[in-house]
């Protein structure tokens, strides 16, 4: 094993071993997906306890929106309330309701229907969005009545217009934003191991060289050995860790999802769900041709059919460790060029502002994938491991030069920033007690 193959074993070995290492190898994924779960279930919880007070001005529509299964809701006259005022007056002083609602006379004849939600904590965006779907389709079929409409009728009239996105070289059907959503994902992870460890590169040079144990290993390995060593060490370090994480995250999702959510998932609880809401306004409609089970369907399509998995996963893997050895030979000579981390805030800022506008420009791929910034930034290597897989997983046909292409110059830049590292990484390394500056840092470059 060459001076490299140990300095990369002594890395990994010593760090692995770190308490701090197997704690949050452990607990990072039980946070995550518990902090997940607990908010969708607190969230649930929440929604179905909702007592809602409803002074209804209009005198007809409170029939049908007291018939709703999802929230306690109750007349105003049950509690002798006949204003606004004394609703506000009722909520404020009572801990009995959470919501106060308020539906004007006008709001049946105006054109612009507005009622008002009074509350004391407030509501998710789900409660109010529901409320106004119940309070519309109250409205809906208020006039349905009078015009001597039957639903049966009006759910002939009414009909939602769809557009499959389609292909038209494969012929195949894609829903493209889905596809640029699993895109995106993929570029985050990227994003965020980039940041995470590189950043312990950085920090793992500083500690090495404020403790003067630089200064007894470089005089058996060359300084430049001593940086690609470090920084490949602690990128098997990260791969190790998101490896664990994917696999106990995964194994955490499948069994809360079995046991705490079995329904979460599931097209036909979700369309039975969707009908019975439907129900309480007064519309009824089929559940077997639910938007909820259409939803899961191209859920399933995406999943099993239309994501091209192996492409993505082996471009995930090459980008992963690209734009990991490419940002983390940059930190390794900011970290060999100062002797504190406050001194590092004038280098970091310039290295990572590629990397946050790669993560913007992949968020806006997903509404515009073939804006020129887009095709761009899936090029520059200081952009492309992020903004690559988005394109590549709203389809790869066509792609295949700009994806070796940009292949081809991240392998090119890495190269070229690690010959630029090792020279302010050699010199650096051993300077103590001075303030790097770019104008010194220049010059570090052309010593020979």
């Amino acid at each position: 094993m060459g001076k490299i193959g140990l300095i990369i074993k002594r890395e990994y070995t010593t760090r692995v071993k770190k308490k701090s290492f197997l704690l949050m190898t452990i607990l990072g994924p039980i946070l995550i997906v518990g902090f997940l779960v607990g908010a969708i279930w607190l969230g649930q919880q929440e929604e179905k306890n909702l007592k809602i007070l409803v002074l209804d001005d209009t005198y007809v529509l409170s029939n049908t929106l007291l018939q709703s299964e999802k929230y306690h809701l109750t007349s105003s006259q049950d509690e002798g309330i006949e204003n606004i005022d004394d609703g506000k007056t009722f909520l404020k002083e009572n801990d009995q309701y959470d919501i106060f609602l308020y539906l004007p006379g006008n709001i049946v004849s105006g054109n612009t229907s507005v009622g008002k939600l009074f509350y004391k904590d407030a509501p998710s965006s789900n409660v109010q969005r529901h409320l106004e779907n119940i309070v519309d389709g109250s409205i809906e079929r208020l006039r349905l009545k009078e015009l001597n409409i039957s639903n049966e009728d009006y759910s002939r009239l009414k009909n939602k217009v769809q557009l499959h996105t389609i292909d038209v070289v494969s012929n195949e059907e894609k829903n493209v934003g889905m596809r640029a959503g699993v895109g995106f994902i993929f570029g985050l992870m990227i994003y965020m191991f980039i940041f995470m460890y590189g950043i312990q590169v950085m920090k793992g040079v500083i500690e090495e060289k404020s403790n003067r144990i630089v200064e007894v290993i470089v005089s058996s390995v060359k300084p430049f050995e001593l940086m690609m060593g470090k920084i490949i060490g602690i990128m098997f370090v990260g791969l190790t860790q998101f490896i664990i994480w994917v696999m106990l995250s995964l194994a955490l999702t499948t069994t809360l999802s079995l046991t705490v959510f079995p329904d979460m998932m599931n097209p036909q609880k979700m369309a039975e769900t969707a009908q019975m809401e439907q129900v309480a306004v007064g519309i009824e409609i089929e559940p077997t041709n639910s938007e909820a089970e259409e939803v899961g369907k191209e859920f399933q399509d995406l999943i099993f059919n239309q994501i091209p998995w192996g492409l993505m996963i082996g471009l995930f893997i090459f980008y992963f460790i690209g734009g990991y050895l490419l940002y983390g030979s940059l930190m390794a000579a900011v970290g060999a060029a100062v002797d504190s981390e406050t001194d590092t805030q004038q280098f970091i800022l310039p290295i990572t502002a590629p990397l946050i506008f790669g993560y913007i420009v992949a968020a806006m791929a997903i509404e515009n994938p073939n804006s020129g910034a887009v095709e761009w930034c899936s090029q520059i290597p200081f952009t492309s491991p992020i903004v690559m897989l988005v394109r590549v997983s709203m389809g790869a046909e066509g792609l295949a030069l700009e994806i070796i292409t940009s292949m081809v110059l991240l392998v090119a830049t890495f190269i070229g920033t690690t010959w630029v590292a090792g020279r302010i990484y050699r010199t650096g390394i051993l300077m103590y007690g001075k303030k790097a500056s770019y104008k010194e840092m220049f010059k570090w470059l052309r010593h020979k």
